[in-house]
């Protein structure tokens, strides 16, 4: 069997063949590999052979050492890491972005050796039991990272491709009861049938909504079919499933037919998360050949655009009146559109923040059904009114920014003197500039504070109305 597994001519064809694969299925991706070879010498031809095709820094052998292997077989010798070598691609292994990216290993590291980042595993050595079942977890711990858009991404399984033919026998490979090892591992047939059952079912109401260009009126269509959060709900459930499925089977030529239709989805599950107030930026949750099929394509040119929202004025709320969009999607846009000024001017304008606060709990309330839709759009359209009163009361006030803040906020709660109210609260807040790093600065505070308030208001609402002020001022 070693010999058969190590021969001239079949080597060289599994090299090119791991490389291929590896830059097709898995470096896109960003996860990395094993290589497991039957043996050490087996080890050391596979590394010679993959340098070929793959940059020498890319691919590492691991294996033990043994004293006469320069005599025995020198190979092994030539292609043997020292030891420090060999410490520091273990430890550059789990890093994403290091190298190297493929280990090739025959003993060492197939057991206890855990590197999350690990997705695809060669194997081309016959094993059983258990050590053939920790081989397997070694590609199945869970792993997520964070990507540039802001979002999260999971690994969605790991990979072996088994040149020795263990996994078509598994069970009799395994010396488990069955139950217990049912489902380790699935025949990528029984995936590519469940992608294609899923396109030609569940997907077709879906599709129907993401027919031709993705404009302003196919995001309006979508935002009036996702009105009920349950269907939302239902649909990104959906789409994360087929996503799981695309990532692990692309880019096999199989999916040719179903491509642009599972990109018509991609872009429709993005505009519909990002339209109902998906925190992460445009593509922030999306895997990574998802995206990548979505940016190349050029009906991507500006869908982003469509999900970004335009800062309130009074020009664009008027404009937003007199539209013949749905009450539907005018809360989203209102919604949008506050939440972009509150990101855009917040900072320099805190008085929005809780403008901001109240815009969310509206939209929080029309998702639960807790109001209707006429009772939402017209709160939000209110909120979106204050928004521009406050910044053009800013402007008229003369009051600097910490005590038109502090303002802003009493008048809410306080018809009397707010004006007089804030001028004395901000002055107790400029004694303890660190109130909020602390926590003496922030005990003597909330007592001026009650101080200043005490006159006006007392018991609970003094103690609410002091944590609003305190809020609205923490950075």
């Amino acid at each position: 069997m070693k010999a058969f597994l190590k021969s001239d001519l079949r080597v060289p064809a599994v090299a090119r063949f791991v490389a291929d694969h590896f830059k097709k299925n898995v470096q896109p991706l960003g996860y990395k590999a094993f290589l497991v070879a039957v043996d050490r010498e087996a080890c050391a031809l596979y590394k010679r052979e993959l340098d070929k095709h793959l940059p020498p820094e890319c691919s590492a052998p691991v294996y033990i050492h043994v004293h006469n292997d320069s005599e025995k077989i020198p190979i092994v010798a030539k292609y043997q890491l020292s030891e420090d070598d060999e410490e520091t691609a273990r430890k550059q292994f789990p890093k994403p972005g290091k190298e190297p990216q493929i280990l090739i290993v025959t003993d060492k590291l197939l057991t206890g050796y855990d590197a999350p980042i690990l997705y695809c595993m060669y194997l081309d050595k016959p094993m059983r039991d258990h050590v053939l079942l920790q081989a397997i977890a070694r590609v199945n711990r869970p792993y997520e990272e964070s990507n540039a858009d802001g979002g999260l991404r999971e690994k969605p399984c790991g990979l072996i491709v088994d040149f020795v033919g263990i996994l078509s026998k598994l069970k009799k490979a395994l010396a488990f009861d069955s139950q217990e090892v049912s489902g380790v591992v699935e025949n990528l047939d029984v995936l590519f049938a469940d992608f294609f059952q899923r396109m030609a079912g569940s997907a077709k109401p879906y599709l129907a909504l993401a027919t031709g260009k993705m404009d302003d009126k196919a995001v309006e269509r979508a935002v009036d079919a996702f009105e009920d959060k349950k269907k939302r709900e239902a649909f990104y459930k959906f789409f994360k499933e087929l996503e799981n499925l695309y990532e692990i089977l692309s880019p096999d030529e199989k999916l040719h037919d179903h491509i642009q239709d599972y990109r018509r989805l991609a872009e429709l599950y993005e505009v519909v998360r990002n339209q109902y107030g998906v925190k992460t930026s445009f593509l922030g949750d999306v895997a990574k050949k998802t995206e990548l099929l979505i940016r190349q394509e050029s009906s991507y040119a500006g869908l982003d655009k469509l999900s970004k929202a335009v800062v309130i004025d009074a020009k664009m709320l008027e404009s937003l009146r007199k539209s013949q969009s749905s009450d539907t999607n005018k809360i989203i846009n209102l919604g949008k559109s506050i939440e972009a000024t509150i990101e855009e001017k917040g900072s320099v304008a805190p008085y929005l923040i809780s403008i901001g606060e109240r815009a969310e709990a509206i939209r929080e309330q029309f998702d639960g059904r807790h109001v209707t839709t006429e009772q939402a759009r017209q709160q939000l359209d209110f909120l979106a009114e204050e928004a521009i009163a406050a910044e053009q009361a800013k402007k008229d006030s003369g009051l600097d920014d910490l005590t038109f803040t502090l303002f802003w906020e009493l008048k809410r709660y306080l018809y009397k003197n707010p004006e007089q109210l804030a001028v004395a609260l901000a002055d107790q807040f400029r004694r303890f500039p660190n109130f909020n790093s602390n926590a003496e600065q922030m005990r003597q505070l909330k007592a001026e504070l009650y101080k200043v308030l005490l006159p006006v208001v007392q018991g609970k609402q003094m103690v609410e109305i002091a944590d609003r002020l305190i809020k609205v001022r923490t950075p």
